[in-house]
């Protein structure tokens, strides 16, 4: 069962809820943070997609899709199994392609992002490709209106910031639009009305932590899956629930952090250098939070996705047993209170869940890492990637229960 609030923690609640309303912030909306990374920006040269995605539904899935021109490895809402809705993914060729939703390019809401993206992994092989279905898409509009990130395995990365009729191109390959090598969104369009629009206390915040990194030469996948999706603080209110001055009180403000309560999961793509084979881009997966869950990777190569994280009607096994560990952490589920982390309870169990869940990360990427230097060398055969995926998920959903309070 979720903590319940006590008598000690009401008053420091109470006082937080006010400070908040105080300050004019808005009730939260749904969006997303993302960043498209070019090779020059990474340690090892390969591109990397990003999106940390918040969505009203929590439960996320991951499903393999073989009925277009290109198959592909996507993310769902539950239930999904034929990938009609894809959320973030990436295709046999090395395209992949995420979104933002963008709330100051459009006057109407717009719903077909994920019908879009399924089309786009379906038939692009490149960014210049999924140009050229822009184009085509244009005269007739497109119920979008959205932050496309994309990278390919040419050494594409950019983001179309697309309307119904329209969409510019950005570059993260472009030195003088991004000098560090990479771009980030979240719910606006650089291109849109500059009055509207959420998320920018997000999308500042992993400006920082993606930049820093890129210039310190040690932004790469594994960096990003630890501390950029999981990161809980709240630069307006000086908050870091993670942090080594963590907030006094029992609970934290994380409505407008990277990982916020209404963030579904987080998806990350590793890419490939030119020349590589484009079936060795690694798709990296978190169901549901990023702090109380674990990342494990799943290629197009497996023809298949593991059974710990594939669409089905009921939330997928890994959501659930990360889903047990979110339980400890968050008081509630409903009304305000689920905008806030207990802090306490975060805290007294970072030696045992958060950094047990860190460790077993680290050894998929290990794991994950040995069986790319070996296909780089040899491409493996479809059962043999689908052997590692597998094998991951399994010790993955084991060793996290593993951690659970008995």
């Amino acid at each position: 069962m979720s903590p319940r609030p006590t008598g000690r923690g009401l008053p420091a609640l109470t006082a937080g809820l006010a400070l908040l309303a105080a300050a004019g912030l808005p009730p939260a909306v749904l969006g997303c943070t993302t960043a498209v990374i070019s090779g020059a920006a990474t340690a090892d040269g390969r591109p990397i997609l990003w999106k940390n995605r918040d969505a009203d539904n929590l439960a996320n899935q991951l499903v393999y899709n073989a009925d277009g021109r290109h198959a592909f490895v996507g993310l769902v809402d539950t239930g999904d199994a034929a990938g009609m809705k894809i959320w973030a993914g990436v295709n046999d060729a090395g395209f992949a392609i995420m979104n933002s939703a963008s709330y100051n390019i459009e006057e109407d809401d717009e719903e077909a992002d994920g019908e879009f993206m399924r089309l786009a992994l379906q038939t692009c092989a490149s960014l210049d490709e999924f140009q050229a279905l822009l184009d085509r898409t244009n005269p007739g509009g497109r119920a979008v209106a959205s932050n496309f990130g994309t990278i390919d395995a040419r050494g594409g990365a950019a983001y179309f910031e697309t309307s119904r009729k329209a969409y510019r191109r950005f570059d993260a390959t472009d030195r003088a639009l991004a000098p560090r090598g990479l771009l980030v969104r979240s719910n606006y369009s650089d291109s849109g009305d500059d009055q509207r629009g959420s998320g920018t206390l997000r999308r500042r915040r992993a400006g920082t932590l993606l930049e820093a990194a890129a210039e310190a030469g040690t932004l790469d996948t594994p960096l990003l899956l630890a501390r950029v999706t999981r990161d809980l603080a709240n630069e307006a209110l000086g908050s870091d629930p993670l942090g080594p001055a963590p907030p006094a009180g029992p609970y934290a403000y994380i409505g407008d952090s990277i990982c916020r309560d209404a963030t579904a999961s987080a998806f990350v793509i590793s890419g490939v250098r030119p020349g590589e084979s484009p079936l060795l881009a690694t798709a990296w997966v978190i169901l549901g939070q990023p702090v109380t869950g674990v990342a494990v990777p799943a290629w197009v190569a497996a023809r298949s996705v593991p059974a710990e994280l594939a669409a089905s009607p009921e939330p997928a096994p890994l959501t659930r047993a990360f889903d047990a560990v979110k339980a400890v952490f968050y008081p509630a589920t409903r009304g305000e209170l689920k905008r806030f982390v207990r802090v306490d309870a975060l805290r007294a169990n970072v030696r045992r869940v958060v950094d047990g869940l860190l460790a077993i990360e680290r050894k998929n990427v290990e794991t994950a890492e040995r069986a790319l230097a070996s296909w780089r060398a040899t491409a493996p055969a479809p059962d043999a990637v689908r052997a590692v995926q597998a094998e991951i998920a399994r010790r993955t959903l084991e060793e996290t229960r593993a951690l659970l309070p008995r």
